[in-house]
C-alpha cells in the first residue's frame, strides 16, 4: 500500500465515529486510538495509549482472565468475538460487541491486534425489556414467590393467584379469586377511581406501570413497584391484564432514608457561616445562597439568585472576562482554585480564597458548579504584616556591617577621637 493510501486509511479510521478501532500491543497495551473510540469510551489518545486494555473489563472480569483470553483465542484461531458489558473512563457501563482479529507479517510474527468495539447498548436494552416481557409470563406459570403475578379480567376481577401474590399480599387463592384488584388499594384512591384509571391506561396504551402504597389482607402497608399489561389474542381483542407487584418498601426505605440525609446535608451547607456555598447553573448563574454567602457577600437569597456570580469581580476582571475563565478551566480540569480580590454588595473588597468544582450527572452531562469561598482577608494582612516585618529586620542587618566598617575608618583617620 502506498504513502497516499496508508493516509487515506487512516483518515478513514480517524473519521469513524460510531466504532471504536484501535490497535493493540501484542501484550495487550492501546496503540493508537480513534475518535470512535474516544467518543465511547471516554479517554483521549494522550490518557490511553500505552494502557492495557483489560482497563475497559470489570475486576471481576480482569480476575477471571477474560481480557487475555480473548488476545489468546485471537492469536490461536485469527479472531475473537463476543459481547459484554465494558466501562468508560468515567465508571459507566455499556453494552459492548467486541472483535478482535490478529495481525501479523508476512513471515506470520504476531505484529498485534485490530479491536473494533460497538456501544450496542440500545439494542441490548430493547432485547432485555423483550426478555423481561417473555419472563413475566415464564414467572407466572412457574410461580414464583418474590413477584405477586396474577391475571385480571377485563373488568378488573382476579382470575389466578401465584405463590408470590399470597406472600405478598396475605390471601390464599380461594379468598381473592373473584374478586375486584382494587381491594389492594386505599380508600382514598378508590374513591378518587385510581383502580379504573389504571387499567384504562394499560388498555389504551398496553401497559401501565407505577410505584405507590398497596395494602395486605392484615390492613398493612407496602411500597409496591406495579406493572399492568393488556393481554391481547392475535387479532387484537382484550383478553384481560397481566399483573406483576413486586414489594419494594425496603428500597423505599433507603431512598427515603437517602432523600433525609440529602436533606440533612442542606441544612447543614445552609447553616455553615464561615464559608460562602452555593450553586451555579451551567451558565454561571447563581441557584442557590447560603448563610455564609450571605455573611460574606452582603447579599440575601432573594438579591442573587439568578445573577451572574460574575458580579463578585471587578469591573476589571469582568472586562478581561476573569470570571468566565474560571467557569472554563473547572470545566475542563473539573475544579478550579484560585486567590484574590472579591467584592461585597456595599462594594468594598476581601481577599477570596475561591474552590470551583464542575458537577456532572453519572452519563456525564454538566449540571453547574459547586462554589465555596472563604474570606482570607484578615490571614492575608497577617501574612502581609509578617513579610513587611521581615524585610524590616533584613534591611535593619544590613545596615550593621555598613555602620562597623564607617567606626573603623574613622578611628584610623582620627587615632585620638
Amino acid at each position: 500500500m502506498d504513502n497516499n493510501s496508508d493516509v487515506m486509511y487512516r483518515v478513514l479510521v480517524q473519521s469513524v465515529i460510531d466504532y471504536a478501532i484501535y490497535m493493540l500491543k501484542p501484550d495487550g497495551t492501546v496503540a493508537n486510538w480513534n475518535r470512535g473510540a474516544e467518543r465511547a469510551k471516554g479517554y483521549s489518545p494522550e490518557e490511553i495509549v500505552g494502557k492495557n486494555f483489560a482497563l475497559f473489563y470489570s475486576e471481576d472480569d480482569r480476575q477471571k482472565g477474560l481480557p487475555q483470553r480473548g488476545l489468546n483465542t485471537a492469536a490461536l484461531s485469527g479472531r475473537f468475538e463476543t459481547e459484554g458489558w465494558r466501562y468508560r473512563k468515567d465508571g459507566s457501563a455499556f453494552w459492548a460487541h467486541v472483535v478482535i482479529d490478529a495481525i501479523r507479517d508476512d513471515d506470520g510474527v504476531l505484529l498485534g491486534f485490530a479491536k473494533i468495539t460497538r456501544d450496542c447498548t440500545h439494542q441490548q436494552e430493547q432485547q432485555r425489556k423483550q426478555r423481561e416481557h417473555e419472563e413475566r409470563f415464564r414467572l407466572l406459570v412457574e410461580g414464583v414467590t418474590d413477584y405477586a403475578i396474577y391475571m385480571l379480567d377485563h373488568d378488573g376481577n382476579v382470575v389466578n393467584w401465584n405463590a408470590g401474590a399470597q406472600r405478598t399480599k396475605g390471601y390464599v387463592a380461594e379468598e381473592i379469586v373473584g374478586q375486584h384488584f382494587s381491594r389492594f388499594y386505599s380508600a382514598q384512591d378508590r374513591l378518587a377511581h385510581i383502580p379504573t384509571k389504571n387499567l384504562e391506561t394499560a388498555y389504551r396504551t398496553g401497559r401501565f406501570e407505577d410505584e405507590g402504597w398497596r395494602y395486605r389482607k392484615d390492613g398493612s402497608a407496602f411500597w409496591a413497584h406495579v406493572v399492568i399489561d393488556a393481554i391481547r389474542d392475535d387479532a387484537g381483542k382484550l383478553i384481560g391484564y397481566a399483573k406483576i407487584t413486586r414489594d419494594c418498601t425496603e428500597q423505599q426505605r433507603i431512598r427515603r432514608e437517602q432523600h433525609e440525609q440529602a436533606e440533612r446535608f442542606r441544612l447543614l451547607v445552609e447553616g455553615i457561616t464561615d464559608y460562602a456555598i452555593y450553586m451555579l447553573d451551567i451558565n454561571g448563574h447563581v441557584v442557590n445562597w447560603n448563610a455564609g454567602a450571605q455573611r460574606a457577600k452582603g447579599y440575601v437569597s432573594e438579591e442573587i439568585v439568578g445573577q451572574h456570580f460574575s458580579i463578585f469581580y471587578s469591573g476589571h476582571d469582568r472586562q478581561m472576562r476573569i470570571p468566565e475563565s474560571n467557569l472554563n478551566i473547572a470545566l475542563t480540569a473539573g475544579r478550579f482554585e484560585d486567590e484574590g480580590w472579591r467584592y461585597r454588595k456595599d462594594g468594598s473588597a476581601f481577599w477570596a480564597h475561591v474552590i470551583i468544582d464542575a458537577i456532572h450527572d453519572e452519563e456525564g452531562r454538566l449540571l453547574g458548579f459547586a462554589k465555596i469561598t472563604r474570606d482570607n482577608t484578615e490571614r492575608r494582612e497577617q501574612q502581609q504584616q509578617l513579610l513587611r516585618a521581615k524585610d524590616l529586620a533584613e534591611a535593619q542587618s544590613a545596615q550593621k556591617p555598613h555602620c562597623r566598617n564607617s567606626l573603623i575608618t574613622s578611628s584610623r583617620i582620627f587615632p585620638h577621637a
